[in-house]
């Protein structure tokens, strides 16, 4: 079977985070022996036309150097267009990603369109021609919340396609909540995680004081702000640990400066993204992940399946599909959304109580195995391409 799949996240160097997922289905797909092609934005040192993994990645330009910044950032729906240049260069994004799709489609004659993100990706997608699959992740989910003219787009968007699925039954809740002509049309499909990698980091001695690792984008909705104060907490109660900051994004001089006006400065540990392969042992060395996201702004919290797998503990609030993941006292440990106390609360249980922490960690791992494994996840989209290539109704 021809497999096109359309991206705007894809890894640019091996190890590279961005779209690893996304870049896990292809691969699985390739070594089963379809063929299938990649159609992804350029970035700066990236090749345009490439095979790796058993498949052809052919990656579009859509001006200079320094104006391609609009994806890869891993917030492309949301603070992107903040930036100038990436502002200015977004129109020609979306026209060289439409005129890349259709080419793709026309040149390569596809069996199934794989599209992750239904804006853009899925927007072009659905109007190529082919049988077509959306998948939707999270941010693009959050788009709907605009209301009126999206919804719309959106509507049409799906319509087009033969299968749409998500991540997590949140965000399949939500999608159906805001488009009630979706009711029971969307499936909701786990990614598929690097299970033998992050399984190397549990063999990582933990650190001494115990340190606590949030690895994310650094936007308010993450609430790094909220565990910042979480720590100053701890360091009130007595409770020795420190904090690893993993990550990169507009907030970071902010969260600097409140680390430094509330007393942890020193408890805090801040480093850029590092190349997947690094991320096991990060995870291994950490005793607690925690992800303290705001609202509704996660569609499942991956980086707390990842640290389950290397054998972190882990705490997450009720945000989005995050309880998916960590079911409170079973494989982890709930905290209020945006309560600094009560988070401090809920790590302080983690770092103090070592029983505890070992039967959530246990427990945690043996969920995510049975639900993120790559086999299985991969077998199931491989059943769904089917389907769409037969354009079968949804089940």
């Amino acid at each position: 079977m021809r497999i096109l799949t359309v991206t705007h996240n894809y890894p640019r160097f091996s190890g590279d985070p961005a779209g690893a997922f996304v870049a896990r289905i292809a691969q699985g797909a390739a070594a089963r022996g379809h063929e299938v092609e990649v159609v992804a934005p350029h970035a700066p040192g990236t090749a345009r036309d490439e095979r790796a993994a058993g498949l052809r990645i052919r990656r579009f330009r859509y001006g200079p150097d320094l104006f391609e910044r609009v994806a890869y950032t891993g917030n492309l729906h949301g603070r992107t267009l903040l930036s100038p240049l990436a502002a200015l260069a977004f129109p020609g994004f979306l026209i060289a990603y439409r005129h890349a799709v259709r080419s793709a489609i026309r040149r390569f004659s596809p069996a199934v369109v794989h599209a992750h993100w239904w804006m853009p990706g899925g927007w072009f997608a659905s109007r190529g021609g082919a049988p077509c699959l959306i998948t939707c992740h999270g941010s693009d989910v959050r788009l709907l919340e605009r209301g009126g003219l999206v919804r719309r787009i959106a509507g049409q968007t799906f319509r087009g396609a033969t299968r749409v699925t998500t991540v997590s039954k949140f965000l399949a809740d939500d999608i159906q909540r805001m488009l009630p002509g979706l009711q029971e049309r969307v499936q909701v499909t786990p990614m598929p995680v690097d299970v033998s990698g992050f399984l190397e980091g549990s063999r990582m001695a933990k650190l001494d004081p115990p340190r606590m690792l949030y690895a994310g984008n650094l936007v308010p909705s993450k609430g790094v702000d909220v565990l910042l104060r979480a720590v100053a907490e701890l360091a009130r109660r007595g409770v020795a640990c420190e904090l690893k900051i993993l990550g990169e994004g507009a907030a970071r001089p902010d969260l600097e400066s409140l680390a430094r006006e509330i007393g942890v400065a020193s408890r805090t540990v801040w480093s850029p993204f590092v190349p997947q392969a690094r991320m096991p042992s990060e995870y291994g060395a950490s005793t607690v992940t925690v992800l303290p996201t705001r609202g509704h702004a996660e569609g499942l919290g991956l980086t707390l399946v990842e640290a389950l797998l290397a054998g972190s503990a882990v705490v997450g609030t009720a945000a989005g599909g995050i309880p998916e993941v960590v079911i409170h006292e079973q494989t982890g440990l709930i905290a209020r959304d945006g309560d600094p106390a009560d988070l401090a609360t809920q790590l302080q249980r983690l770092l103090t109580d070592v029983p505890l922490r070992e039967r959530l960690t246990r427990e945690g791992k043996e969920h995510v195995l049975r639900t993120y494994a790559p086999e299985a996840a991969i077998d199931r989209f491989l059943e769904i391409y089917d389907a769409v290539a037969d354009d079968q109704p949804h089940r």
